[in-house]
């Protein structure tokens, strides 16, 4: 029985790393705008040289990615807790998540399903917590999962129908 529980546990771990990995990549290949074509060589003048993608950024979506990193921090801490076994580390992760998923920042807009996405973000990062206080691996590790998934979901719709100061769109 206890063979079959460290089975278990290191699936677990397993997906939740896998599901971590795929997040940092996701959330590190994910910038203000997409990727321009490539354009010819050929630049006579370097004066006019394209914007980087930084700079044409609205002061208000350089806020909410850098909102949005710091929302990836305390990610990677609740990963690092459920690999380690630290509940304390993932208790820590929850809580920043909770607290940023409350704030008012958070709200870019005030679509029902942007609003249902926010909510159900919530409620799983206190099941999260819940979780960890009560030193619970496996309930965290999928609870862990459900919010990966949810951040997924999320960020998918919000692409679809809210990004709309993006060029070409």
């Amino acid at each position: 029985m206890k063979a079959a529980r460290w089975g278990w546990s290191a699936l677990a771990v397993a997906l939740i790393g896998a599901g971590g990995l795929t997040m940092t990549q996701f959330a590190a290949t994910q910038e203000t705008q997409p990727p321009k074509k490539a354009e010819p060589i050929q630049k006579k003048d370097a004066a006019k040289a394209p914007q980087k993608d930084d700079e044409k950024a609205t002061p208000v979506r350089k806020g909410i990615s850098i909102f949005m990193r710091r929302k990836l921090d305390a990610s990677q801490k609740i990963l690092a807790g459920l690999a380690l076994e630290d509940f304390e580390l993932i208790q820590e992760g929850a809580a920043r998540l909770e607290d940023m998923s409350a704030a008012e920042k958070w709200r870019v807009t005030n679509d029902p399903f942007f609003r249902e996405h926010s909510n159900d973000f919530l409620k799983i990062t206190k099941r999260l917590s819940k979780n960890a206080k009560d030193g619970k691996l496996e309930a965290s590790a999928l609870t862990w999962l459900e919010a990966t998934m949810q951040c997924i979901e999320c960020h998918k719709w919000t692409r679809a129908n809210l990004i709309a100061d993006r060029p070409g769109r």
